[in-house]
C-alpha cells in the first residue's frame, strides 16, 4: 500500500518553509497524542504517520532528498533515529526543538479530566470539585532540577547547546545530522547534584483538587476550559491548560431535547375522555396541568418555560408531556357494566357479552334486580 505525500499528512505546501512545517506538526501531534484520544483507535497510526512526516521534512537535508526520491529517500519509522524522535516529541509537547529552545521557556502540557453532573445541575448550574494528576514545578528546587545550594554546570560536549552534530556516510552520500546531546539530554547543562525531591527531573507528580464552576444550560460532552491547571511550564514557559469534560448522567424520569425536557404520563381514560387537571412533578418542583376533554392516548401537551435554560441566551425551553392510557389492574362488576353500557350507548356491540344478554323481558328484570344491568 503507498504511503501518503508527507507534504499532504502535515497539511503544507511543497514550498512550506520549515517554520511553517514545525508549526503544523506541533498542532497534528497535540491533535492526535494518544494520551488525548485514548478512545480513537487509529489516532495512534494517524500519530506515527505525523512523526514519520516529520523525521522527513524537519531537516533540510532530508528533505532535499525526499523532494527528489519520494519515500525511497525518507528515513522509515522502523529506522527512525531515536534521538530525532526525542526531538519530535520534546517539541510536540514544550513547544521547541531540543537545543534551540533549551535556554529557552518550555510550555506545559494540557491535562483532561471527564466530570458526571445531573440533569438538575444542568438547570440551575452548580460547583465541582475534580482531581487531576499533572505535573508541577519541584516545590523543592523551584523546577531548578538541582538541589538548593547548588547551580546546574554548562555541559562541555554541546557547549550549552543541547545538540551535536554527526556525520552518517549513506548511499545517498554523506549526511551531517543535529540530534539532542547524549550526555545532557539535550539539556544544554549538567546537574552534579540533582534535587532530592525531583531527581533533576524538575517536575513532579502530584493530584490536586481543582473547583469547576458549571454554568447552566450545559450541553453534554462540553469541554471547559481551565487555564493554566495543566501541567507547569519551565523558565517562564507557560503552563498547560485543563480541559474539563462535562457529560451529564440519564434521568429516571426526564430525556433531553435541546433545550427542551420530555416526559410521561399515564392517566385514566375518565381524564382522558372528561379532561382533568393534576399536578405533575417537573425538574424544579410542581406544576398544574390543564388535560383537555378527549384529549388522545400518545399526543403531547407543553408546559412552556419548564425545560432547561439556553446556555447563550438564559431563556428557558419547554416541556413536553407525552400521554399515555393507563389501564386498571382489574375491573368490579359494577365498572364492568358500566363500560358494556358506554359501548352500547356508543354503538359498539362485544362479542365477548353478546351471548350473556337477556332474550326476554323476564330475564332483563331479573338481571336489573340484581343489579347486573
Amino acid at each position: 500500500m503507498s504511503k501518503p505525500d508527507y507534504y499532504a499528512v502535515l497539511g503544507v505546501s511543497r514550498d512550506a518553509s520549515q517554520e511553517e512545517i514545525k508549526a503544523a506538526f506541533r498542532q497534528l501531534a497535540r491533535q492526535y497524542h494518544p494520551d488525548v484520544n485514548k478512545d480513537d483507535p487509529e489516532a495512534e497510526e494517524k500519530f506515527k504517520l505525523i512523526n514519520e512526516a516529520y523525521q522527513a521534512l524537519s531537516d533540510p537535508e532530508t528533505r532535499a532528498v525526499y523532494d527528489r526520491f519520494g519515500h525511497a529517500g525518507a528515513p522509515s519509522a522502523a529506522a527512525a533515529d531515536p534521538f530525532s524522535m526525542a526531538e519530535n516529541l520534546f517539541q510536540m509537547f514544550f513547544g521547541g526543538a531540543v537545543g534551540t529552545m533549551t535556554r529557552g521557556p518550555i510550555d506545559g502540557a494540557d491535562r483532561r479530566v471527564d466530570l458526571v453532573i445531573t440533569l438538575e445541575e444542568v438547570l440551575h448550574g452548580a460547583t465541582h470539585t475534580v482531581e487531576v494528576e499533572r505535573l508541577r514545578l519541584c516545590p523543592r528546587c523551584k523546577g531548578v532540577g538541582a538541589e538548593p545550594g547548588t547551580t546546574p554546570e554548562r555541559c562541555p560536549d554541546c557547549a550549552g547547546s543541547g545538540r551535536v552534530r554527526f556525520t552518517q556516510t549513506t548511499i545517498l552520500g554523506t549526511v551531517t545530522r543535529v540530534a539532542p546531546c547524549e550526555r545532557c539530554r539535550g539539556e544544554g547543562e549538567i546537574i552534579r547534584t540533582p534535587c532530592r525531591e525531583c531527581r533533576a527531573e524538575r517536575l513532579v507528580r502530584q493530584r490536586d483538587t481543582i473547583t469547576v464552576n458549571i454554568p447552566p444550560g450545559i450541553e453534554d460532552e462540553t469541554a471547559l476550559l481551565l487555564r493554566g491547571e495543566g501541567d507547569s511550564g519551565l523558565r517562564g514557559g507557560r503552563d498547560g491548560d485543563l480541559y474539563v469534560v462535562v457529560r451529564i448522567a440519564p434521568h429516571p424520569r426526564f430525556k433531553r431535547r435541546g433545550d427542551d425536557l420530555a416526559t410521561q404520563l399515564n392517566l385514566t381514560y375518565p381524564q382522558l375522555a372528561l379532561g382533568d387537571e393534576v399536578e405533575l412533578e417537573t425538574l424544579d418542583g410542581k406544576a398544574t396541568l390543564e388535560i383537555p376533554e378527549l384529549t388522545e392516548p400518545y399526543s403531547e401537551l407543553v408546559l412552556p418555560g419548564r425545560g432547561l435554560p439556553n446556555p447563550r441566551t438564559g431563556k428557558r425551553g419547554d416541556l413536553y408531556v407525552r400521554i399515555g392510557l393507563k389501564m386498571p389492574k382489574k375491573l368490579t362488576d359494577a365498572q364492568r357494566n358500566l363500560l358494556r353500557q358506554y359501548a352500547e350507548l356508543s354503538g359498539v356491540r362485544l362479542k365477548k357479552y353478546a351471548s350473556a344478554e337477556p332474550t326476554s323481558f323476564f330475564e332483563k328484570v331479573k338481571r336489573s334486580v340484581k343489579g347486573e344491568d
